[in-house]
């Protein structure tokens, strides 16, 4: 399933959950008003209020927010671990003229082997591999390429993953400016 289907199933469980527990409330009201059994409706209350609980807590447990967008949880770990390695692998490139790092070839690497294990495309595969190969094994890398091979990993990843088009943009530049920041 995909998020937006799941978030639309979540949704649907909080709002038939709500309109339950205001029925179970006009209920209520309608029971005093006429001097009935209040006993009935308190369990239609419940049992409304069971099921926005309950689409509260899949919400919860399934989701996380990025960039203000809700992803799953899987998605944004990837994301999140995504950037920082990418940032980490720029970590020397803020220094003219300063070479690689062992620590930045690690993270360039980790870069590889994500783009490779989230499943994404051969070319996002050929790009992180571009840019390890410049990270590596150049003393003075290209960085110019290595962002922009960054740029496409990112926006290849967010048009698989995210629909609207116009949401995968917005989130590969803010994920490209996590991944870029302080390395201008």
């Amino acid at each position: 399933m995909s998020a937006s289907t799941e978030a639309i199933i979540i949704e649907i469980v909080f709002s038939l959950g709500a309109l339950i527990a205001v029925g179970g409330l006009i209920g209520l009201f309608i029971a005093k008003h006429r001097r009935r059994g209040l006993r009935p409706a308190m369990t239609i209350i419940f049992s409304g209020a069971g099921l926005v609980i309950i689409a509260l807590l899949l919400n919860v447990l399934i989701f996380k927010t990025y960039d203000h967008v809700r992803v799953k949880k899987d998605q944004y770990y990837e994301i999140v671990s995504l950037t920082a390695n990418m940032n980490t692998s720029l970590a020397s490139s803020h220094a003219e003229n300063q070479p690689v790092t062992p620590r930045d070839k690690k993270a360039s690497k980790n870069v590889t082997y994500l783009v490779k294990h989230t499943n994404q495309g051969n070319h996002s595969l050929q790009l992180a591999q571009a840019a390890q190969a410049q990270l590596t094994t150049q003393q003075w890398p290209d960085l110019k390429l290595v962002k922009r091979n960054y740029r496409l990993i990112l926006d290849h990843y967010f048009q698989e993953t995210v629909q609207p088009s116009r949401t995968a943009t917005r989130l590969s530049s803010h994920a490209y400016q996590q991944a870029t920041k302080f390395h201008k």
